[in-house]
């Protein structure tokens, strides 16, 4: 026997000597205190899997052991597994418009009662709902397992909330914020701001909450899990701080409301002033083209410049508030805090101190302007411990960022970018780049374009994507769009050659064992899109997340690769739907097209079109180890090709058998009432149970599953 480190997929013999189970090393860990020694012997298979999801018996194995001192729990804990929020008591998702067909037709098959069938695995996953809380869990993400089968009534009122969101209206962004993080307004939201938010310098602990919620999403980007050593536990320091969001977005909502209002106003009372106003050094030097107006912002708001009609440059690292009238604009973003002197009033008098700039607006009246940050963690419309709004009403505009956190993001704070026409290009590429284009990470980070013929360009965690109780979003109207997100910088998640690892367009994710997800979306009110992605997107979830990806009309092209499509995986749900047009979607490798993975939900909803589905195994309404995989095309002559198991057939169920007893459900329902054509076994006006349960090894069995035609 020799000492060696602990893998996943390693069995534990032992524990300090004595034979080991689950609930005995549950009890022994609980009823020891910090500082105890433990030794863990186990076996390693001949061919192991350090990754491997359970343990891998081999009687041959290598016998192991390894020794490690208990340090407290506290310590090594996030907020999943812990107290429920005091507000989370949200009323049920209304049954939503397919889950009666979706019962009918398995009544019709005689599954509904069958074993561990249907029934029961609904039930169950309501229940692991129940046991699995979270401080800062979601009521979307609640309710997508309390009615699996109803993700469309799930997902209704915030497609709601984002198309009234599209009028721009700051108001009605905040709402569509709120709603999603089921956010209270709190009127004494200032006065309950926890400590290490404070907007003062020289106050201990906003540095240190500040580098580890950056850490945590440099990490995050690269792992689903916390790490190991101090990192682990900076990471952890940073997610337990999450559990204290709600009053700091209730503050930030109203912020963004009257600094944007406050902007506007001062730019409408001086945009008619002549150019030559004499600026301070250092926003000379920051400023370049006429200035109608300036304003030191010595209440804490921080500079203000109108702009002329000309072109201009802003470094927006020494100012913190721009209107400008007109003109092609370059805005320059770097990473760092903007501070203003500012007088507080106590009662020992008044005292003069560093104040950290809150909120960053940028309103810009036209022109073809450039938008271009350097660094981590700041750009345009980017909202760290804080708020940035930039609302642009013309032009074809470009904003660019190689970095992590950019372009309509937010963490702890709210970013939201407003493009109100033209033609527009978002760009986030390189090894360097993830979490933009509408990221959500402990706050919101959304983009909202009106109009135009519009690119958005990515690698991974890109184009709506919402960590943990984070709400990300693009929505799109009017417009021929192209979305991309699949390479070359993040090579393929299980190293399969040519694939890239997208985790973007639509994609919610948590820390995984340590903290649910949120909310990651795209809704497209129109045109014809494109959208290409890696593996982990177009409407994906992963770990107690939601992904939604709604495309409204047109014919639209989705390219993806496994996972994609209206899948989940580990506990969590995706939804896809597409409203109208003739669309192609391609889905390759595996999973994809409404498949769900361990506890999942996957759904995708196509209403209108004669449409063509492609995809590998595991899709098409496909779904594996006790998930719920589903697919419905409402109209349209459509054509379907994939490989086993697929169009309503489960696959294998072994991960929670034992515990369960419970299979999988997968559905592909076509009710076109059209000539379509299918895999082999799949005829037009027929209906069919898939799927049987193995005697001699239950957990493997395919069951169940219901193909219908009609």
């Amino acid at each position: 026997m020799r000492s060696a480190t602990l893998w996943r997929g390693d069995l534990i013999v032992s524990v300090n000597g004595q034979p080991a189970s689950a609930s005995g090393w549950q009890q022994l860990v609980a009823a020891l205190p910090p500082g105890s020694q433990v030794t863990v012997t186990y076996r390693r298979s001949k061919t192991p899997d350090p990754a491997a999801a359970v343990p891998v018996p081999d009687a041959a194995g290598d016998l192991l052991s390894t020794t490690f001192s208990l340090d407290a729990a506290s310590r090594w804990s996030g907020t999943f597994g812990g107290p429920r929020r005091s507000n989370a008591a949200n009323p049920e998702a209304e049954e939503g418009e397919f889950e009666r067909e979706i019962m009918t037709r398995l009544e019709r098959v005689q599954a509904t009662a069958a074993d561990g069938g249907p029934a029961a695995l609904i039930a169950a996953l309501a229940q692991l709902q129940q046991q699995s809380p979270d401080t800062s869990e979601l009521p979307s993400i609640v309710n997508a397992f309390r009615r699996p089968l109803s993700l469309d009534a799930v997902e209704k009122p915030l497609r709601a909330a984002a198309v009234q969101a599209m009028t721009a209206d700051p108001a009605a962004v905040v709402g569509f914020v709120n709603l999603a993080l089921d956010n209270p307004m709190l009127p004494d939201a200032v006065l309950r701001l926890p400590s290490w938010f404070t907007p003062l310098s020289g106050v201990s602990g906003y540095a240190q909450a500040l580098a580890d919620a950056q850490g945590l999403v440099r990490h995050h980007r690269d792992s689903v899990t916390v790490g190991t050593g101090d990192a682990a536990l900076a990471n952890l320091a940073a997610i337990r701080r999450g559990a204290q969001i709600e009053p700091i977005l209730s503050h930030l909502s109203d912020l963004l409301r009257s600094s944007y209002a406050a902007v506007v106003a001062a730019g409408t009372a001086h945009a008619k002033d002549a150019p030559g106003v004499e600026l301070p050094p250092a926003i000379r030097g920051a400023v370049s083209g006429d200035v109608l107006f300036f304003d030191p912002g010595t209440g804490g708001e921080g500079p203000l410049v109108i702009g002329g009609a000309g072109p201009n440059t802003y470094d927006m690292s020494k100012v913190a508030r721009v209107y400008d009238i007109g003109g092609n604009d370059i805005y320059r973003y770097l990473p760092g805090d903007l501070f203003v002197d500012q007088t507080i009033s106590g009662e020992g008098g008044a005292a003069t101190v560093k104040a950290r700039v809150l909120a960053r607006v940028v309103v810009d009246l036209g022109g073809d302007d450039v938008h271009e940050a350097s660094g981590d963690f700041c750009g345009p419309a980017t909202g760290v411990f804080g708020v940035s709004i930039l609302d642009d009403q013309g032009g074809n505009d470009q904003y660019r960022s190689t970095g992590q956190c950019a372009i309509g993001a937010g963490l702890v704070g709210i970013g939201v970018l407003i493009d109100r026409g033209g033609n527009d290009r978002y760009e986030n590429p390189g090894p360097g780049s993830g979490w933009s284009i509408g990221s959500g990470y402990y706050g919101a980070g959304i983009v909202i374009d009106v109009m135009g013929d519009d690119t958005y360009l990515g690698e991974k965690l890109t184009q709506g994507v919402g960590g943990p109780r984070g709400l990300g979003a693009i929505i799109d109207g009017a417009g021929t769009d192209l979305y991309r997100a699949n390479g070359p910088s993040f090579p393929s998640a299980y190293g399969t050659p040519g694939v890239w690892l997208g985790m973007s367009q639509g994609f919610g994710v948590g820390v995984r064992g340590y903290a649910q997800g949120g909310i990651g979306g795209i809704w497209d009110l129109g045109g014809d899109d494109r959208y290409e992605a890696g593996e982990f997107s177009q409407a994906c979830g992963y770990f107690w997340a939601l992904g939604i990806l709604h495309d409204s009309g047109g014919h639209d092209v989705y390219l993806g690769n496994r996972y994609s499509q209206g899948s989940a995986a580990h506990q969590a749900a995706g939804l896809l739907i597409d409203e109208n047009g003739d669309d192609t979607y391609w889905s390759m490798t595996a999973a994809g097209q409404g498949a769900a993975w361990d506890q999942s939900i996957g759904m995708l909803i196509d209403r209108a079109g004669n449409d063509s589905y492609r995809a590998g195994g595991l899709s098409q309404g496909s779904a594996a180890q006790q998930a719920i995989g589903v697919l419905i095309d409402l109209g349209g002559a459509d054509r379907y090709s994939a490989y086993a198991p697929s169009q309503g057939e489960s696959g294998q169920n072994q991960y929670h058998y034992d515990q369960w007893k419970i299979f999988s459900l997968s559905v592909l329902l076509d009710l076109a009432g059209q000539v379509d054509s299918y895999r082999p076994g799949r005829e037009n006006g027929t209906a069919l149970l898939t799927g049987q349960v193995s005697a001699e090894n239950p957990a493997a069995s395919s069951a169940w599953g219901v193909f219908a035609d009609e």
